[in-house]
């Protein structure tokens, strides 16, 4: 038995052929039985047409290769860590999901496998019933016996296998992939925000650079003063001091995800982009629809409400609760709404700050062309673009965690946040 990644369990016998006729034929994993296409029909119908049977946690090709070029001229591999693919790679590499999830399928195969042969053993026997059933009756009659007894004990074996795949059996095991999952997703967004901003600044160091320099070349000829270097050179300072700050947590960000995820921290990977928030979805956020879905996601509100109350004064109680815990799964949820709605109007404001900073950035690279602008100009212009270009980026990222939290309060996932 295996458990495949959309939560859909299909039994399998792990074979090509059926019993021979007249004599035993060995059982393999290589060369074992096929079941019959109606049993087949019957115990995978839930498995999708074209569907891949994977175990879970299994890796799905989650880490993607891409080429980039040095300047050089050389080329390396580098895999990429995509948003998208968090899930899996947690399920793959985490080591505390792993291993329970290892634990499980191992269960399962136990199981499985005493299903197998119990498969076997009943074909078997039917198969040498049907061909005494009229040389030798007597033996004929105890191979049927012993079949129907064996076709009973492994239907109780599905029945087992079956209980242990279901929703309830697997849903720990798939809360706390969310629990991971979003944790993940939130190191991932702080990881490129403080990517971005450090690109940004280090611009901007430039740019100080270049001023420093220039204010410095003036101050030899007497026409700046020594004030004039000295706050130049705090401003280089600054700047290279902000470029360090920010290169230096998203580099400790990045270790941190590499970690969560089951590898090395140093490890030679790149981290893919967050996708842009999806627009459309949050404004169609119906959050009167979304509170009746936490409350009943919500494990406090879950707890309170089925707590054994025996008499008056119980069920008194466990009212008050229920009433506690509910209050506060919507204010949370309220509080995440409040959040998105902010997040998106500081997204729409960087948007528009951005978009007016590409015109301004197109005529500095008119001016820079037709030789009308320093090079210290020049590089300042250019550091503020890349300023607004990040604060966009970033306010599009925040708006993503900011609906990705409250999509995962109305699942019930919370824990991970607080």
């Amino acid at each position: 038995m295996k458990w495949n990644v959309s939560g859909q369990k299909c039994l399998r016998y792990g074979g090509t052929e059926g019993p021979v006729r007249g004599g035993r034929k060995p059982r393999s994993r290589a060369a074992a039985v096929i079941v019959t296409a109606a049993l087949m029909v019957l115990l995978c119908s839930a498995l999708p047409i074209g569907g891949a049977n994977t175990a879970l946690g299994a890796e799905t090709g989650a880490e993607i290769e891409v080429e980039t070029g040095a300047e050089t001229g050389a080329k390396t591999r580098t895999r990429v860590i995509q948003y998208q693919d968090l899930r899996e790679l947690l399920k793959a590499g985490n080591p505390g999901l792993k291993e329970k999830i290892d634990d499980y399928n191992n269960n399962v195969q136990t199981y499985q496998d005493m299903w197998d042969t119990f498969k076997w053993e009943q074909w078997d026997m039917e198969s040498k019933a049907e061909d005494m059933k009229d040389s030798d009756a007597a033996a004929s009659s105890l191979y049927a016996s012993n079949a129907a007894m064996l076709k009973s004990s492994a239907r109780n074996m599905y029945k087992q296998i079956d209980k242990m795949t279901g929703e309830k059996s697997t849903r720990s095991l798939e809360k706390e992939a969310d629990s991971l999952t979003m944790a993940a997703q939130a190191l991932m967004n702080s990881y490129n925000q403080m990517a971005v901003n450090a690109r940004a600044r280090a611009k901007s160091a430039e740019a100080a650079l270049a001023s420093w320099e220039a204010v410095k070349a003036r101050y030899s000829i007497g026409s700046a003063t020594l004030a004039d270097v000295q706050a130049a050179e705090q401003r280089l300072t600054n700047a290279r001091n902000a470029a360090a700050s920010m290169e230096e947590q998203a580099a400790q960000l990045k270790a941190d995800l590499l970690l969560l995820l089951g590898m090395e921290p140093g490890a030679q990977v790149e981290i893919g982009a967050v996708p842009a928030p999806d627009l459309a979805a949050v404004a169609a956020i119906d959050v009167e629809a979304d509170r009746n879905k936490a409350l009943g996601n919500n494990s406090s509100v879950l707890s309170a409400r089925h707590a054994k109350a025996v008499g008056t004064a119980a069920q008194n109680r466990r009212e008050k609760q229920v009433n506690q815990a509910e209050g506060e799964a919507e204010a949370d949820l309220n509080s995440l709404y409040q959040t998105v709605v902010e997040k998106r109007t500081a997204y729409e404001g960087a948007a528009a700050s951005w978009e007016s900073a590409q015109m301004i950035y197109n005529s500095l690279q008119n001016k820079q062309s037709a030789g009308m602008l320093t090079n210290t100009e020049y590089l300042e212009g250019e550091a503020s673009y890349l300023e607004k270009q990040a604060a966009w980026e970033s306010a599009s990222m925040a708006l993503r965690q900011a609906y990705e939290n409250y999509r995962w309060e109305v699942m019930g996932v919370s824990e991970a946040r607080q």
